[in-house]
């Protein structure tokens, strides 16, 4: 499948625009990993904490991949992979921001057993609306892979080339955001390819375990990499940065910000630059075992 890029006119590229410096940061002295909640002692349907000695662990399963280790400590910090295995809904809204003013603002619903998808976004004064399917991908000669699937702009619905445009449009729209949002739950998605490279020393002057991500044809990301900063203490995926595919060097790093308990795992809620502030981030986040009666209806007539 050819890679997926994202290009709008609100945002330009919105995975190649992040330009940064460096900035402190503190780090608390606390070891924590967050594993799921399924005992009487925890509140239903939230995360708990334990304490852990990462090092320790590793130390003693030094025979196994390094990096498949991190990718399951990054998993614990998140609520644990049953958890995430149980999330069969998630939905959200993207934001950007831009000189404290919100330049993007996009819907999503993502029924995760069925591959059922509802991206929604407002420009130049009506609402974008598309409803496919990210199991159902055909080719269509100059757009690449385009899902099936229905789409709107106001109450006109589209037809022939303007629908399956809407459609590719929102399908890219979709792989892009979702990366933002999810990118540390889907480290061990089959054709994703990990390897550790040591320790990288970053701007608030702690060590981070380096993860190098790789991937198989056919994901939508195929021509990138990413690198995910974990804290050896915690587990947790404190920042990431990447490689796309026609750039010749990585972009600046991006921290991963305020873990937030939704449902049964914890969801970073901001994306800030390194040396600046938030510029992308997300509202009305929903992480839940069940999907709303008629989230993924069309539009009534």
């Amino acid at each position: 499948m050819a890679n997926v890029r994202l290009m709008t006119a609100e945002t330009g590229s919105a995975m190649q625009e992040l330009r940064g410096y460096a900035r402190p940061r503190s780090r608390s002295v606390a070891v924590v990993v967050l594993i799921g909640c399924f005992g009487a002692a925890c509140a239903p349907g939230e995360p708990s904490e334990r304490t852990v000695d990462v090092a320790a662990e590793l130390s003693a399963a030094a025979p196994v991949d390094t990096a498949r280790f991190y990718a399951q400590q990054v998993m614990n910090s998140l609520g644990g992979k049953e958890a995430w295995d149980r999330t069969r809904y998630v939905s959200y809204r993207w934001l950007v921001e831009r000189e404290g003013a919100v330049v993007a603002d996009r819907q999503h619903a993502w029924d995760r057993y069925e591959g059922r998808v509802r991206v929604e976004f407002e420009q130049r004064d009506s609402t974008h609306l598309m409803l496919f399917n990210v199991n159902e991908l055909r080719e269509i000669p100059d757009l690449g892979p385009v899902p099936a699937g229905r789409a709107w702009i106001g109450d006109r619905e589209l037809i022939g080339a303007n629908r399956d445009a809407a459609l590719r449009r929102g399908y890219s729209v979709f792989i892009n955001d979702s990366y933002w949002a999810l990118m540390p739950f889907k480290w061990e998605d089959p054709g994703v390819h990990l390897a550790y490279e040591g320790i990288r020393t970053l701007s608030d002057g702690n060590g981070y375990a380096v993860i190098h991500l790789t991937f198989d044809e056919g994901l939508g990301v195929s021509e990138d990499q990413y690198w995910g900063f974990v804290d050896p203490t915690t587990g947790r995926m404190a920042a990431w940065q990447y490689l796309l595919g026609t750039d010749t060097e990585p972009g600046d790093v991006i921290w991963w910000e305020d873990p937030t308990v939704v449902g049964s795992l914890r969801f970073p809620m901001n994306r800030v630059r390194d040396g600046g502030g938030r510029f992308i981030y997300f509202d009305d986040v929903v992480m839940s075992t069940t999907v709303p009666t008629g989230r993924f209806d069309p539009p009534s007539p």
